[in-house]
């Protein structure tokens, strides 16, 4: 796990670690060589992590050559899966990194202030994306900016796209093959009724029929008021509660994005089997 949220790193206080020994800052800032130094163990033998840190003022925005080595970097670790925790908000890191995961995810609240901030995001990506591509020709960056900012609400990607094409036919072309290759991914958070579940199938609607982008709803995870109990006692709330609503919810998010154990230890759908080895990794964080 890396914790790239240079605005707010706080993910280590789910893992017992009040005052990191090493951090990302340490890598950004050239102190180390390598973004493996800087990596630390957790309770769990195959868990490791990359704590952020936020001391350093400017790293907020990283110059495009110490982004590009950071990338270089997390392509060459030795793991399983990576999974690279952003911050919240548009920043300019946060949409380059998220854009070039393999599996980009969202995870956003029920509230209607939080499906426009993630719709904002999703769009904003996908303007990033078209600008860091046809960026250094004046005319369709002119275009690109235009479009964006005309403040009609009902624009759609689409029309854009033909705008581009009209330029250059492969303009176009370009233009919505990196569009379509653009695929990310929603969870909704904190779900406490039906109701907020049809939302979200109506939010990737709309991103599809809006953005052109084509979200894949992974599904959801239900409120639990005890997910502040396990965050005062720094453990993550899957240990402390292996059967309750949201770990399962976890189970079945897994299984859509179709994570597979390489030990064997489950299969496919196999609830009780993954439940049975969370409570096993919990008597170790305990131990």
């Amino acid at each position: 796990m890396i914790d790239a949220d240079q605005g707010g790193a706080d993910l280590h206080l789910s893992f017992g670690m009040p005052v990191p020994k090493r951090n990302l800052n340490d890598f950004l800032s050239g102190r180390v060589e390598a973004l493996e130094d800087v990596i630390l163990p957790t309770p769990s033998a195959n868990l490791s992590i990359v704590c952020g840190g936020s001391e350093l003022i400017g790293l907020a925005n990283l110059p495009h050559q110490r982004k590009e080595k950071f990338e270089r970097h997390i392509n060459n670790l030795d793991a399983d899966f990576i999974l690279v925790d952003l911050g919240a908000g548009a920043a300019y890191n946060t949409l380059d990194f998220f854009v070039i995961s393999n599996e980009g995810v969202i995870v956003c609240n029920p509230e209607h202030q939080a499906k426009i901030d993630a719709y904002a995001f999703v769009k904003t990506a996908v303007y990033r994306r078209l600008l860091q591509n046809f960026g250094r020709n004046t005319i369709l960056k002119e275009t690109i900016l235009k479009f964006g900012n005309s403040g009609q609400r009902a624009t759609k990607i689409r029309n854009l796209i033909e705008l581009l094409g009209n330029h250059m036919s492969e303009f176009g072309d370009k233009a919505q093959r990196l569009v379509d290759e653009f695929k990310p991914k929603l969870i909704v958070n904190k779900v406490r009724k039906k109701s907020q579940l049809e939302d979200a199938e109506r939010f990737v609607y709309l991103v599809r029929e809006y953005l052109s982008v084509d979200m894949d709803y992974l599904g959801h995870m239900e409120y639990d008021e005890r997910v502040v109990d396990a965050c005062e006692n720094m453990r993550p709330f899957l240990l402390e509660q292996p059967n309750s609503k949201v770990p399962l919810s976890i189970y079945n998010i897994l299984f859509n994005m179709g994570v597979t154990d390489r030990q064997l230890r489950y299969d496919s759908k196999s609830y009780k089997k993954m439940s049975k080895g969370v409570r096993l990794e919990s008597k170790l964080w305990k131990d």
